[in-house]
């Protein structure tokens, strides 16, 4: 696991470039002192954008994946893991007066770049 990265993934580098290609700029990346480490943070909007792969998240949106066939308990504890505290995360930061957007890899293929890209345009003007 420890060539999965954590940050600058595919699908975070292509709404990166998304949003810069939008003229959207000012954003941080991976801001340190938030919970979570949001992938994406507009600071002054209070907009914390997380983009979640379908797999290791557990999308809610695609089908149900088999988890890998050795050591299956790992598995499950670790996904099951990793959603408790994907939902922790996420309430720490509403509690602090943040929006929370997150985005999924399969939304990034299926809905398109610019429908998310003007979600987060709407966040961004509020």
């Amino acid at each position: 696991m420890r060539s999965n990265r954590s940050r600058d993934t595919a699908p975070e580098l292509r709404l990166r470039r998304a949003l810069w290609a939008d003229g959207l700029r000012g954003y941080r990346v991976a801001r340190k002192g938030l919970p979570g480490r949001p992938d994406i943070v507009f600071g002054p909007a209070r907009l914390a954008i997380f983009v979640h792969g379908c797999f290791w998240h557990r999308c809610p949106l695609c089908p149900p994946r088999a988890s890998p066939a050795t050591n299956r308990a790992y598995w499950e504890a670790k996904f099951e893991g990793n959603t408790a505290r994907d939902a922790r995360q996420k309430a720490e930061l509403e509690a602090l007066g943040w929006t929370v957007l997150v985005i999924w890899e399969c939304q990034l293929k299926k809905d398109g770049l610019e429908r998310i890209v003007a979600e987060i345009q709407k966040h961004l003007r509020r």
